[in-house]
């Protein structure tokens, strides 16, 4: 109908100018809640202290990746001036290497060194991914793929937190060595297919 009265087409999931962008969100989506679903319980079980302890370093661990993050996005990404896709590439690289040191870490401050480095990688890659998916399209088209970010956000929070607990009964450190080992793929993956 729309084509019919001259307007412009709507956008679709499977455009090949957003596709990527979003397929980038969804991954690294998954990434970033798979490993905030469980650092509670790997920061309980590598301190060995009862809870009531242990309540205040997830509380410290989990502001020092908040910090790190909001520092990524409200001082490094205006100083660096990084494109959408160096965003998603050094992003990525960033929460691989911390999501491996925050699964390997044994003391309080390798857990908040290591998680602070990927929520920093995480605080670069998304807004690489929604700023690559604005500028892939039209001005009459910014809505829809504003509707379409959004969804993509959201979609990760559905299984991944779960799927995250799951592979930590698996054993203490594969969620976030899964979580690094995706993110590394996923620098990869931008590498080649973002040029």
């Amino acid at each position: 109908v729309a084509s019919e009265e001259g307007g412009s087409r709507p956008l679709r999931w499977r455009d090949p100018r957003v596709r990527p962008w979003l397929i980038a969100g969804v991954a690294g989506g998954h990434g970033q809640a798979a490993a905030l679903g469980v650092i509670g319980f790997l920061v309980i079980d590598r301190l060995a202290v009862p809870l009531d302890h242990a309540q205040q370093w997830i509380a410290i661990v989990l502001m020092a990746g908040a910090g790190a993050s909001l520092l990524a996005q409200w001082w490094l990404i205006p100083l660096l001036g990084l494109s959408p896709r160096q965003l998603v590439l050094w992003g990525s690289l960033l929460a691989a290497i911390g999501t491996f040191a925050t699964g390997l870490s044994l003391s309080v401050y390798g857990l908040m060194l290591g998680f602070a480095l990927a929520s920093m990688g995480f605080g670069l890659f998304r807004p690489g991914f929604t700023s690559g998916a604005s500028l892939s399209v039209n001005l009459d088209e910014q809505n829809a793929v504003a509707g379409m970010v959004s969804s993509v956000n959201g979609i990760p929070y559905v299984a991944a937190p779960a799927l995250g607990v799951v592979l930590y009964g698996g054993g203490l450190p594969l969620p976030f060595l899964a979580t690094g080992a995706l993110m590394l793929g996923l620098a990869g993956w931008t590498a080649l297919r973002f040029r």
